[in-house]
């Protein structure tokens, strides 16, 4: 067992049936005392504000300078201040929708099917202080997205589309996933050119998923075209090609599992988070449930957040594309024939153990028993896990470090074996020279 996580560490979110946020105080006792395996007293918590409202909680922000906090529930957002007071309510729902319409603001795209009204569940909500904007998602219109002003979240920040704007693609508008249950995370970063860009992962609602309406339709509003993970623009100065994504190519810069083998990918996204220059998504694949209850369904996949970098060419720059960069890992929680498989939340902290500052990863699994189990890994064994599976060619079968070579569409990441790779120690994230 790791030691307790720094009292200055955020604690990870709270989630319930209904919109219940609690604000709470870590009161620290008089004496901390240590054991062989981290403190055996740490301090206690309690309620010192609260905010509740009737609807379910989907997501939750909040911003550090500030202090407000964001609250996204099934057609309402609300703005609240340091002490869960409320400033700003935002109504988002229910509206007039139909799963096989285009999103309205695409231009010229009337709809044949009849509309009813339909709520908007919260997909994402993510800040961007830098811009003063946050980004809000629901699953409505296709799993549309606003920008709204982060001092005021009932007003909007950048009307997107633009008013009259002609060329508006779909797959500018179709970000969030558009059903109740699936999922969408995503984390707002900017690349070494300086330029905002989303980061998001959302689950597949197409043909022949249990989300696709079973009328026997042919329409496919979620498209075969929108990827499972794409890197957006989100540079409020270029609106023409917000949402867009952002490479040219735009395949450079997507992540898309091939039609044929999506059944056997059947991803649920649980979070995204970055840690130095990579970006991190846990995932379960949902396609296992059910099977071989002692094999590990959680993944945890690590890519580039540098998608400005050099393409890759004979002296062996990093590539550009995110398909080149991907990389996954089996998450296991629990020994062999006791695996608790489905992950269900997890949080990166720091912990302390006798001063000395080590990054852990923190996630609560569950398994088929409605049991939970809490398991943590050192990010030093994840990367060193990573490191090792691109040595050894990660795309063989024998590996549990995998690049999905056959799975995604397009060109997966090169082992390093393939190639003999020349990096100057300046570009080295790692004193490891094969870390790609």
């Amino acid at each position: 067992m790791p030691p307790s996580p720094s009292p200055s560490s955020p604690s990870p979110p709270w989630t319930g049936t209904a919109a219940l946020l609690l604000l709470l105080l870590a009161v620290p006792l008089p004496e901390t005392r240590w054991g062989a395996h981290g403190p055996r007293v740490a301090g206690a918590l309690r309620v010192q504000e609260q905010f509740a409202t009737p609807n379910r909680t989907n997501n939750f922000a909040v911003d550090r300078v500030s202090g407000r906090v964001y609250l996204a529930t099934v057609n309402t957002v609300y703005q609240l201040n340091g002490t869960l007071a409320a400033e700003v309510e935002l109504n988002t729902g229910p509206v007039e929708d139909n799963l096989l319409c285009h999103a309205p603001q695409l231009p010229q795209a009337p709809c044949e099917h009849p509309k009813t009204p339909t709520d908007n569940h919260n997909k994402l909500l993510v800040l961007d202080p830098g811009q003063g904007v946050a980004v809000v998602c629901g699953s409505v219109y296709q799993g549309f997205c606003e920008l709204r002003r982060m001092d005021d979240i009932s007003r909007v920040a950048v009307e997107f589309p633009p008013r009259g704007e002609k060329t508006v693609f779909p797959s500018m508008l179709n970000v969030a996933a558009n059903h109740p249950n699936a999922s969408t995370v995503g984390l707002v970063f900017r690349s070494h050119g300086g330029r905002t860009r989303l980061l998001v992962g959302s689950t597949y609602t197409g043909a022949g998923t249990p989300f696709f309406p079973r009328n026997h339709s042919k329409e496919d509003l979620r498209f075969e075209n929108t990827p499972e993970i794409a890197i957006r623009s989100l540079d409020v100065r270029d609106l023409s090609r917000l949402f867009t994504y952002d490479i040219n190519p735009s395949e450079d810069n997507v992540f898309k599992i091939k039609q044929e083998v999506k059944t056997k990918n059947k991803l649920n996204f649980v979070h995204a988070f970055a840690r130095d220059a990579y970006s991190y998504i846990a995932i379960n694949n949902d396609a296992k449930t059910g099977h071989k209850e002692s094999q590990p369904n959680s993944i945890l996949a690590r890519i580039c957040l540098d998608a400005d970098g050099p393409k890759r060419s004979n002296s062996g720059s990093e590539s550009r594309k995110l398909t080149e960069s991907y990389i996954q890992m089996p998450l296991q929680c629990g020994p062999s024939g006791n695996i608790y498989n489905r992950l269900l939340s997890v949080f990166p902290a720091d912990v302390y153990d006798h001063d000395a500052r080590r990054p852990y990863l923190f996630g609560v699994f569950s398994r088929s028993d409605k049991k939970s189990a809490l398991c943590a890994f050192r990010f030093a064994d994840i990367e060193e896990e990573i490191r090792q599976g691109r040595r050894n060619c990660s795309n063989s079968p024998s590996s549990d470090v995998q690049v999905l070579d056959s799975v995604i569409q397009g060109s997966g990441a090169a082992c390093i074996q393939k190639g003999n790779l020349v990096v100057s120690s300046k570009k080295l994230l790692y004193d490891d020279p094969k870390v790609s």
